[in-house]
């Protein structure tokens, strides 16, 4: 049996289930608050009693008790190395509330679960809820009903969660979607007599007056609720439901654009959940792709469809900080640097997997402070950056560029380079190109913003071949070499490039066994969460497209790009942490 699910839930639960509101109470008054006021333990009752500060202290611990351990609970079984499904979050969350609404230190009578859900569910849906507090702060700041405006929150959170969520019922979103309606049930059923009171205008409107002693309760049943509030509930519901509408609708619209002879329209939009999604690489195929997540230290990999969307991810935790990936046949290469401090006492390595996860072959050394990985375009090397002392130790190797066979790295033998070159003191190497054919390769500098370029028609012995200032260098372009090879020449900026030799017509387009030329670049624009699609010859900007974040609101920073020829795919990770795929439809013969 799986115990991971249940001790996430356990565990979050014994947090959720600590009343804070009893005991701020209790410690002040020495009285039990569940037997004055409403007799609810939750902020609103406090804050009746007590004053606004104290309605703002608990309401903020309650909130904390839901996203904290939705957070913190999953984060440290992984440290303690236990599985760490993606849903694991929902498990812990759905504990919390659990805990604050029944909790077993007052005898499974607790409060209504208000800010304990906004806190659980703030951790797993921001977006969603945002809509959840506008709904609520509108419906409290007309009629001052808490208990109403929270059921019209959570009323709100699942329309905003269901209206823009694709595939709900998806084995991703299953159980995502089953505790929101969990919540919103048990929500409106926790409030069941607030409704009779509301219904029989004797609910009282929150006052967060502190009581005097000898004065009446701060809040006195107002009475039925007037036609006129009424009618303004229905003119205020009626505004957020249709621009709830207008938002779902817009975030359903496919992101398109027109560039030239192409149609670039995304296929599919996934949310990692993992914060920061940094790089990003097809297999030849185009039927998995691998991403690299560095704030959890996870490798995600997905199947893409016939239609061109994505699967459920396979989770690869790793040991180390990844930095860089490679994927080649049916495996994901991993270069990674130790962690933290140990950076610095330790060398990084290369590790191996199976697209599916499975491990394969033994460890492989890959020097002091790792940088960057490629693998060659025929899958039988892998090109590996490490700065050395380049990044200021100077007890550290120089910086190299160290090249390893494949077969080496998938044996059970740990692999031994079987080139090296060396660069000049002072070099910081940062970034590695490798041109369309394999024959060359381009390396970035940190900190001279110089790119060195390197002969690899023999991978046994890769020679220095020139350098070059990219300081001068505005745009990526693509450099050309008189055997029909190509490379792209990166600019002095944060913008990512990928080469396509895709023409939107069909047929050959180079002799056979001749490279095909690039005939188009994709460059990202983060400062304006925008992808370039450029013609290479004569250089032209052909068209912009969108890099969109939730519901198509906003923008969301490109920070890698990937293409896949053979499907005419370009996948797009974010800064945020999400995983666009766009398909380049022709305009020309309606191929894709």
């Amino acid at each position: 049996m799986d115990w991971t699910y249940p001790a996430a839930a356990l565990a979050a639960y014994l947090i959720g289930a600590i009343p804070f509101g009893y005991l701020i109470y209790r410690g002040l008054t020495g009285e039990d608050v569940r037997k004055v006021g409403s007799g609810n333990i939750g902020a609103t009752n406090v804050g009746r009693l007590l004053g606004f500060r104290f309605f703002l202290l608990v309401f903020f611990l309650d909130l904390l008790k839901g996203l904290l351990p939705t957070v913190g609970v999953p984060r440290l079984l992984t440290a303690l190395g236990w599985p760490s499904p993606s849903d694991l979050p929902v498990a812990a969350a759905l504990g919390a509330i659990l805990g604050h609404n029944f909790p077993v230190f007052l005898g499974f009578k607790g409060g209504k679960g208000v800010a304990t859900s906004l806190g659980a569910l703030l951790a797993l849906e921001p977006a969603a809820c945002g809509v959840a507090s506008a709904a609520f702060f509108t419906v409290f700041l007309i009629t001052r009903y808490v208990s109403l405006s929270s059921m019209t929150g959570g009323l709100a959170f699942a329309v905003a969660y269901f209206g823009w969520t694709a595939d709900t019922w998806s084995r991703e979103h299953r159980a995502m979607s089953v505790l929101v309606l969990a919540v919103v049930v048990l929500l409106i059923a926790r409030h069941r007599k607030n409704v009779g009171r509301l219904l029989a205008g004797t609910e009282n409107r929150v006052s967060f007056r502190r009581r005097k002693p000898e004065g009446p309760a701060p809040s006195q049943p107002s009475g039925r609720i007037s036609p006129a509030v009424v009618a303004t509930l229905a003119v205020a519901a009626t505004l957020l439901c249709g621009a709830g509408v207008l938002i779902v609708q817009h975030s359903k619209e496919p992101v398109e654009a027109v560039a030239g002879p192409w149609l670039l329209r995304e296929t599919h939009r996934e949310a990692t959940g993992q914060q920061r999604a940094t790089r990003v690489a097809f297999e030849e195929a185009g039927e998995r792709l691998a991403v690299l997540c560095p704030r959890y230290n996870r490798i995600l990999t997905y199947r893409v469809d016939h239609e061109a969307r994505l699967s459920a991810p396979t989770v690869i935790p790793v040991e180390g900080r990844p930095v860089a990936i490679a994927v080649f046949g049916g495996n994901v290469a991993v270069l990674q640097r130790p962690v933290n401090d140990a950076k610095h006492l330790g060398p990084g390595w290369l590790d191996v997997f199976t697209l599916d996860g499975g491990r394969v072959g033994v460890r492989a050394e890959a020097g002091y402070y790792p940088d960057d990985l490629a693998a060659s375009p025929d899958g039988e090397f892998l090109l590996v950056l490490a700065s050395g002392r380049g990044e200021g130790d100077a007890t550290k190797h120089a910086p190299e560029l160290t090249i390893h066979e494949t077969s080496a790295i998938l044996s059970a033998v740990p692999s031994i380079p079987v080139g090296r070159l060396a660069f000049q003191e002072g070099d910081d190497p940062d970034r590695l190109t490798l041109s369309r054919a394999g024959g060359r390769a381009l390396v970035s500098l940190a900190l001279t913003r110089e790119a060195v370029a390197i002969d690899l028609s023999d991978p046994r012995n890769p020679r220095p071949a020139g350098r070059m200032d990219l300081r001068s260098v505005d745009q990526p372009y693509v450099s050309r070499s008189d055997d029909g090879d190509w490379i792209v020449i990166p600019a002095r900026d944060d913008h990512q490039a990928v080469a396509t030799s895709a023409r939107p017509t069909t047929g050959p387009t180079s002799d056979e066994g001749e490279p095909e030329a690039a005939a188009y670049l994709v460059v990202s624009r983060p400062e304006d969460s925008m992808l370039d699609l450029v013609q290479v010859d004569p250089t032209a900007l052909l068209g912009r497209f969108p890099v969109l974040g939730p519901l198509n609101l906003g923008g969301a920073e490109p920070s890698s790009l990937a293409f896949c020829e053979a499907r005419r795919l370009l996948a797009a990770t974010t800064k945020p942490g999400a995983v666009h795929l766009i398909r380049l439809e022709s305009r020309i013969d309606g191929t894709l």
